[in-house]
């Protein structure tokens, strides 16, 4: 057996990296940028007005006040996507709205709250500074500023962004295609009755879940019963994908022919078996440059090791920086006890402040327990060596956030 962290590196080293393609900016939210974009243009790209008001010289209004308003003729009133016709001159003002071009000869807008709100004659009751309640160009975007680079996760005020800028497509990291295999002869699919020994596939649902989190495509095959030849041709067809996961199989019983069909297809492994619970029997290699995960027939040994290994592999490929799940410091709520030879995830819940988390285990640990990690936020890492981890105690938890991405690894 390694430990994690040797597995974690061993999973990280040489992916194949994804190329990009072209998407209309409306469906870019959510992928990965595959180029660094730099915007052509000022944004704002004129001087414009931030309020609705009066655009006027300042030094016309230097003396306003509430008992001493200045009186300004008002030319005209322009709105957002109108010009002025003509410049602002001494004792003279444009009522203006929001976004309009601010006119020539005028350096500051007054809100129309500082007015009398007067059409062909406004008093200004205070003395605004110059400058005051304009936008200029350039203030948010200048041109030629590089606006992001590759590798960023575009989110809904990015997309408002590049509109800004005028790029209507953008080049994106393809989607990786992840195939998913659940092996064996006890599956039934949701909805079918249940027979004497039999379960519902719920780990095809769990996993293609949890690999669209992390903003893949899934590409879930049938149930694969525990037959050589029913394995090899399922597994040949999923090796068609970007990565492959498959769940069961590759512990030491008399039906787990996985890791013995894969090596029929080519498959180097890198890794069997991790000092680690859950998820101990989990094989790691590569077919070709496929990446190749074996997962452990239980729930929640499947979904830990998709967080833990798969998670970082999948972003990876998709060319992030920040792969790994987030880690952060928690204050333990009660006694966890794991055993001293292994790294165990203890499923839990967090509360509290950000700065005083306090973390509690949400109950039993078993494997099979699936509702224990839907209930809970994340995973306490009681290191190899540590037979109790005592209430009061401070400890490092994995948020259970694909969305959250970190440099560093979790451990």
């Amino acid at each position: 057996m390694i430990e994690v962290r040797e597995a974690l590196g061993l999973v990280l080293e040489g992916l194949p990296l994804l190329e990009g393609e072209m998407v209309a900016l409306p469906a870019s939210r959510g992928r990965v940028l595959a180029e660094e974009i730099r915007s052509p243009r000022d944004v704002p790209p004129f001087r414009n007005s931030a309020m609705d008001g009066y655009a006027v010289r300042s030094a016309d209004i230097a003396h306003a006040g509430a008992e001493r308003p200045v009186r300004l003729s008002v030319l005209e009133t322009i709105g957002a996507g109108s010009v002025a016709s003509q410049p602002v001159g001494d004792g003279q003002s444009i009522r203006i709205m929001t976004g309009a071009p601010v006119p020539e000869g005028a350096d500051t807008v007054v809100r129309v709250e500082d007015t009398d709100a007067g059409d062909v004659e406004v008093a200004v009751q205070v003395a605004v500074e110059n400058g005051s309640n304009i936008r200029h160009p350039g203030e948010d975007v200048r041109a030629g500023d590089v606006v992001f680079e590759v590798g960023r996760i575009l989110r809904a005020a990015d997309i408002g962004v590049l509109a800004s800028i005028g790029v209507s497509v953008v080049r994106v990291v393809r989607k990786p295609r992840v195939a998913i295999l659940a092996t064996g002869d006890e599956l039934v699919e949701v909805g079918q009755p249940l027979g004497p020994g039999q379960i519902v596939n719920s780990n095809a649902y769990t996993l293609a879940a949890a690999v669209e989190e992390v903003g893949c495509e899934a590409v879930v095959t049938g149930i694969v019963r525990d037959r050589p030849e029913a394995m090899r041709e399922a597994f040949a067809r999923g090796l068609r994908a970007d990565a492959m996961l498959s769940t069961g199989g590759v512990s030491v019983g008399n039906f787990d022919f996985v890791r013995s069909i894969l090596a029929e297809l080519g498959y180097r492994e890198s890794f069997w078996k991790v000092a680690q619970k859950p998820g101990k029997p989990i094989s790691h290699g590569r077919c070709g440059t496929t990446p190749v995960f074996g997962l452990p027939g239980n729930p929640v040994s499947a979904l830990v090791c998709f967080y833990v290994y798969v998670v970082p592999a999948l972003r990876t490929m998709m060319r992030l920086r920040d792969v790994h799940l987030t880690a952060l410091r928690a204050t333990l709520d009660g006694e966890v006890s794991s055993p001293e030879r292994l790294t165990e995830f203890v499923r839990c819940a967090l509360d509290g402040p950000l700065d005083a988390l306090r973390a509690r285990s949400t109950g039993s640990q078993s494997s099979g327990v699936l509702r224990s990690l839907s209930i809970g936020d994340g995973l306490i890492v009681s290191p190899k060596g540590e037979s109790k981890l005592r209430d009061g105690s401070a400890v490092r938890v994995i948020l259970l956030r694909p969305d959250l991405g970190s440099a560093e690894m979790p451990l």
